[in-house]
């Protein structure tokens, strides 16, 4: 966790730092006092530390408890000051927290606030340099800024393209989840996902998948050519040699199942469900025959190294929350595990992809 410390300098060799709280109670607490030094005989040796023990006046004021110097101690007794676990850790925290402001060094004359963390956590610039990138930006220069940071330090470059990327993503996931329960068009999911293609980029059988052409022609001469019959994407398997994959999306609130159950704990499937699986069928088997059989789209294709052979569809439709009950939940499970193609995802399953994509891969596209 980041932490912020208020450097004093007390020489062109020495400076103060804030004390830190290892241990507080309501009257009584453990401080530390560190100082920052160069040590001309060892480097590494930059920290020098107090530990004070406070306790507070009748004012509320926090006080230090006068040491009993050592000379004043006898033959026989004993000093200790023993630390339990939770205070030990914190001491460790501190300490390493002032060695890496010791190896930074060359403090500016007087006051000086820090803050250390991982990389992840913090990007500081101080208020002069702010102001000049924020100049230099109002004037147009960002491309040249960036050209220069990638030069000079690629690898701040690569964090700040990762950090951007992450925001992105989190930004677009907060969009998916707030419109799972409107009533957006299959038009508005269909260009929700054209801007947000990573999110079919992972967990679908360990194949990444990129989109090739966004409502695609599945048939014809040409992937992009008028009157023929539209999907919503079509994509391939990103390996060395790649696959078409075609995508179908419905709506969230498009009903997976009928209104009523069938006989024996079976339920009815809705007329959504089993249209749309017949169309990517009927799609896939189109593309594959004529579509990616024309010789402009396989030339093209052939070009990136991306075949058709008995292409999978995904069809996206619908939310698990409407399988309420023991024989709505069977029927649509066992009906999708021998559905061969295609996968069949639902809304809030893919939703829950997406977060996992942004909570675990935030550095990774």
């Amino acid at each position: 966790m980041a932490e912020r410390y208020e450097v004093s300098t007390t020489s062109r060799h020495s400076a103060d730092v804030s004390d830190k709280v290892l241990k507080e109670t309501s009257t009584t607490r453990l401080m530390l006092r560190p100082e920052i030094i160069e040590n001309p005989h060892n480097a590494n040796a930059c920290v020098r530390i107090a530990l004070v023990h406070q306790r507070k006046s009748n004012s509320t004021a926090w006080e230090d408890i006068p040491v009993k110097p050592l000379s004043s101690i006898k033959a026989g007794e004993e000093v200790k000051l023993p630390l339990d676990s939770q205070t030990t850790l914190e001491l460790f925290q501190q300490l390493t927290n002032l060695y890496t402001i010791g190896a930074k060094g060359n403090f500016r004359f007087g006051k000086t606030n820090l803050v250390v963390g991982r990389e992840e956590e913090i990007i500081q610039a101080d208020a002069s340099r702010t102001r000049v990138i924020k100049l230099l930006l109002a004037k147009g220069h960002s491309v040249t800024i960036w050209k220069a940071l990638v030069r000079e330090n690629p690898d701040l470059a690569t964090q700040l393209s990762y950090s951007r990327i992450h925001e992105e993503r989190k930004t677009a996931l907060q969009e998916f989840r707030s419109n799972l329960g409107q009533t957006q068009s299959e038009n508005w999911w269909q260009g929700f996902f054209e801007r947000n293609t990573w999110i079919f980029g992972y967990g679908l059988k360990y194949q990444i998948l990129k989109s090739i052409q966004a409502q695609p022609h599945y048939g014809g001469t040409n992937i992009a050519g008028k009157e023929m019959e539209k999907g919503d994407f079509l994509k391939q398997t990103e390996a060395e040699v790649k696959f078409t994959v075609l995508v179908e999306i419905k709506k969230p609130n498009s009903c997976l199942l009928g209104i009523k159950p069938y006989r024996n704990g079976a339920w009815q499937l809705s007329e959504e469900l089993t249209g749309g699986i017949a169309q990517l069928q009927a799609n896939c088997r189109r593309w594959e025959l004529d579509g990616s059989q024309a010789e402009q789209n396989r030339e093209a294709l052939q070009e990136e190294k991306i075949y058709t052979v008995q292409p999978k569809g995904i069809l996206v439709i619908g939310n698990t929350k409407e399988l309420n009950k023991i024989a709505k939940r069977n029927t649509f499970e066992l009906f999708r595990r021998n559905t061969v193609n295609p996968e069949i995802l639902t809304f809030d399953e893919l939703y829950e992809r997406a977060k996992f994509i942004v909570e675990h891969t935030g550095n990774a596209d």
